[in-house]
This record gives C-alpha cells, sequence and structure tokens, in this order.
C-alpha cells in the first residue's frame, strides 16, 4: 500500500466511523483536503478494491471499509487517545472503593466502560458473566434489525459462547485483542466488533474484560479505557 493509498483509507474509515454510510470521492477530497483531484481518489480506491481493503455498495457509488481496512488501520495507522487525569482517577475510584467485594468491582468496570464509551461491556470470571449498556448500542443504525440485536445478546448470555471467542487469543498475554465479525466464529457476531483483554484478580482468579459494538467503533478511544480498567481492576485487587 502506497502512503496516498494509506491515507485514503484512514480517510474513509474516520468517515464511515462518523456517518456509517459510504464514501465518496468528492466529499474525501473536500472534507479531508486531499490534493488530488476526485479522479484520481476514485482510481485509487478501486485499488484498494482490488486489494481488499475497500468494497463497493451495490445501490451506492461509495466505498465501504471491509474486515481487512480496518484491520490494516488498527495495527498501522491508528493512534490512541491518551486518557486525561480526571478520566483516569473516575475509573479508579469507582473500582478501589468496591475493590473487596468481588460481584460490585467487576459490575463497577463494566458499567464505567459502557457508560464512558457507549457501548456494551462485558466481564467474564468464575464462571460468571457481568454485562452493562446494552441500551447504549441501540443509537447505531447496525442494531436497528431486532434479530441482529437479539443475536448478540444471546452471545453475551452465554458463558460458554464468549469464552470460546474471548480464548481465540493468547490467553492473559497482556494488550488487548480485536475480534470482527466473521473472526469470531459465530454469525451472531457478523455486525460486531470485540475489543478484549485478560486479567486477574481476586487470589489468582482469571477473566476477560471487553467492549462490544459495531465495526466502526471509536477504537482509539476503547483501547486505552480498556487496558486502564483492566490494570486498576488487577491493581485493586492484588493480595486479597
Amino acid at each position: 500500500m502506497t502512503p496516498r493509498q494509506a491515507k485514503i483509507l484512514e480517510c474513509v474509515i474516520l468517515e464511515y466511523m462518523e456517518t456509517a454510510q459510504a464514501v465518496g470521492s468528492v466529499s474525501m477530497a473536500n472534507k479531508y483536503g486531499i490534493n488530488v483531484s476526485p479522479a484520481t481518489i476514485r482510481n485509487e480506491m478501486a485499488s484498494l478494491i482490488t486489494q481488499g481493503f475497500l468494497s463497493k455498495e451495490h445501490f451506492s457509488s461509495g466505498r465501504i471499509p471491509t474486515i481487512v481496512g480496518f484491520r490494516y488501520y488498527i495495527d498501522n495507522i491508528l493512534l490512541e487517545e491518551e486518557m486525561n487525569y480526571l478520566q483516569e482517577m473516575e475509573i479508579k475510584e469507582k473500582l478501589h472503593a468496591v475493590r473487596f467485594q468481588k460481584e460490585k468491582i467487576l459490575r463497577s468496570a463494566v458499567d464505567s466502560l459502557s457508560k464512558s464509551l457507549k457501548y456494551t461491556a462485558i466481564a467474564l470470571a468464575s464462571d460468571s458473566i457481568y454485562y452493562s449498556g446494552i441500551s447504549e448500542i441501540l443509537d447505531y443504525p447496525e442494531f436497528e434489525d431486532i434479530s441482529v440485536l437479539r443475536n448478540m445478546i444471546s452471545v453475551i448470555e452465554n458463558y460458554e459462547i464468549l469464552e470460546s471467542i474471548f480464548d481465540k487469543g493468547n490467553k492473559y498475554e497482556g494488550g488487548v485483542k480485536i475480534l470482527m465479525g466473521e473472526e469470531t466464529g459465530f454469525n451472531s457476531f457478523n455486525s460486531c466488533s470485540i475489543a478484549y483483554t485478560g486479567f486477574r484478580f481476586h487470589r489468582g482468579d482469571q477473566g476477560y474484560l471487553a467492549v462490544i459494538g459495531p465495526f466502526r467503533m471509536e477504537y482509539k478511544k476503547v483501547l486505552p479505557y480498556l487496558k486502564y480498567t483492566a490494570e486498576v481492576l488487577e491493581e485493586s485487587t492484588s493480595g486479597w
């Protein structure tokens, strides 16, 4: 991929994240100040389609990012936001206040994530599932189809399925892993992206902390929030 193609891919993804609509070459040139003609952008988009990074909507002249395109963006272009001190302290204070109560600290962790990020958050630990923010994703057009939402919830409520999805990563390796759509291995999640990380807490127990949303969820914000919340969860319960 050339630097110009990488820039165009980034702009397509940023526009798609904002609008959930197919992206055209004219809007790209005008909004993002790409100093080439719309015709050149169309040619570069065509090349990105050939390479598998973009796809063409059947009933539109615009383009949308593929899973391959999102993966390239996450691995090679994305710059994570830095959390500010107040954001960090809010999470730390909430979790620290209930650090001796296993159920409450896990519920506090998922509540904090869902309210901060506006996505669904999950904690999986010791045969229990804690989740928050199902209502947060109702504003996203990807989940307007009730059957899509029902299928997603059926997975969220199933411990064995969730564990099998999370175990696709290297268990408790640190950092955040992202699975999108078919990468999860479940058709119910074809419209979803899952960012998750492992954590250790009470007496060596292990679990997963995750955020679920559409492909276009705001990864630059999700990744630092998820990592930091898992770190605080571990710190708050160390020595139990």
